[in-house]
């Protein structure tokens, strides 16, 4: 990671934990070694008390923790007996359930002198298994120095790319599977390029779909009379409202799974004499230069975008005309 480079840390504490945070957990985190991130601490302010979780001062504090979680690239909890209390489930709960709605990475660190055993972990931890239905704490304990690690190598992702029995293999024994990790760098590529393939096949579908639905709607408006024409509009343009809707969540999805995909490219490129696709991007940063970069999925769902404003302007007519009819 570049030394000018910032990772945003929010950490989520009790009070009673303040000192230890300010004076050893922070600093300890910002000792920057070679090559590590500098850190951008965060965390909720504690110069104000609030009880009253109605009061105005409450609603701002929410507000600020929101955005600043929202800003964090990864988000310490900080256990202790004091986190424990129940006391802390509106306030730490609430900011630990705000994290997880945004996706945000979870590192769980415990005070090393006042252990938390497992069946002391606070619920607001704990997540409900969709097949079990058991309840635990999915996230595992780090120390400092696991936290350090992650953070000052946050780029670089927390994959480890190769089995055990590999890793800690010889270098001559290695260099023996250097074709093997090709092989499969050429077969996981391959499945990048259908990737976007199978993309392009869903937005011809969903184009077609909606080419033939606003044809329909002409001929419906032509042909139907009033006022069950702008009936069958109304709920054709519900109907185009929801495919459009699908199409732009199938979209973010691939959108998803192409960035995992290419980070494992660029994990297993590291092994490799060139890393293409890392050289491929910078080329391209330089070419763009200040303008801003516009990923491919981002484009690609103006086109829903536009057809879903097209269906809710269609439908607030219709709606329009119908009201419009039952008053009269």
């Amino acid at each position: 990671m570049e030394e000018n480079e910032m990772v945003d840390i929010f950490i989520i504490h009790a009070g009673e934990d303040e000192g230890y945070i300010h004076n050893e957990l922070v600093p300890y985190l910002n000792d920057n070694g070679e090559g590590a991130a500098k850190i951008l601490i965060m965390s909720s302010k504690k110069d104000k008390t609030f009880k009253d979780k109605a009061s105005d001062y409450f609603e701002l504090w929410r507000v600020e923790v929101r955005q600043k979680i929202k800003k964090a690239q990864a988000v310490i909890v900080v256990l202790s007996p004091a986190a424990v209390n129940k006391d802390k489930f509106s306030t730490m709960g609430w900011e630990v359930r705000q994290a997880r709605k945004l996706n945000k990475m979870i590192l769980l660190h415990e005070l090393t002198d006042t252990p938390v055993s497992s069946t002391e972990m606070p619920e607001y931890l704990k997540m409900e298994d969709k097949f079990t239905k058991v309840k635990s704490v999915p996230e595992p304990k780090m120390t400092k120095e696991e936290i350090k690690e992650r953070i000052d190598n946050f780029d670089k992702g927390y994959y480890q790319i190769f089995t055990k029995k590999y890793a800690e293999a010889p270098q001559e024994v290695l260099s023996e599977h250097s074709a093997e990790l090709l092989e499969q760098y050429k077969m996981f590529q391959k499945t990048s390029e259908d990737l976007v393939v199978r993309r392009q096949e869903v937005n011809s579908f969903y184009i077609t779909v909606n080419s033939a639905m606003a044809a329909v709607l002409g001929l419906v408006l032509g042909l139907v009379h009033y006022p069950v024409n702008f009936l069958i509009i109304g709920f054709m343009s519900i109907v185009g409202i929801i495919l459009d809707i699908s199409w732009i969540g199938i979209l973010e999805s691939y959108g998803t799974l192409n960035s995992a995909k290419m980070k494992l490219i660029n994990l297993i490129e590291e092994q490799l004499p060139v890393p293409l696709y890392d050289l491929e991007w910078r080329i391209m940063s330089d070419k763009l230069n200040s303008r801003k970069y516009v990923s491919f999925t981002d484009s690609e769902k103006r086109v829903p975008k536009l057809f879903l404003c097209v269906y809710v302007f269609v439908l607030a007519i219709s709606a329009a005309v119908l009201l419009s009819l039952i008053k009269i």
